[in-house]
């Protein structure tokens, strides 16, 4: 995606235009930002974020764990926690982690972050 393609600088105001600024991160993103694009893509997040804490749409609640943005991660893609089983390990193990019985290990998380791109820093919250 090229600059000119992206939407202006601006305070967003509504969900199309919060929907188009997220379209033009993900499409960043996916190109490759070029050092050129970096500011631009930097302040562009910071306007996602300011709309995303005033809409509510944020988890900003400290006792929010793994298992929560995991389940919020499958409940936003429409995907069934039997999609963690390549990810995580054989269905009894995905039962124990999502019903926190389990931790999960360094190397899951880093199968998580691989696969759904969830930050690091949330799936370390256990």
């Amino acid at each position: 995606m090229k600059l000119q393609d992206t939407p202006r600088l601006k305070i967003i105001e509504n969900d199309k235009e919060y929907d188009e600024a997220l379209e033009a991160i993900k499409s960043l993103m996916d190109s490759g930002v070029a050092e050129e694009n970096e500011d631009y893509l930097e302040v562009l997040s910071l306007l996602v974020e300011k709309f995303e804490e005033e809409a509510g749409y944020k988890l900003v609640d400290e006792n929010v764990d793994a298992v929560d943005i995991i389940s919020y991660y499958l409940s936003e893609h429409s995907l069934p926690q039997k999609s963690l089983v390549p990810i995580l390990g054989p269905a009894s193990r995905v039962s124990e982690i999502m019903n926190r019985k389990r931790k999960l290990s360094l190397t899951q998380i880093e199968n998580l972050h691989n696969q759904f791109k969830i930050p690091y820093d949330l799936l370390m919250r256990q």
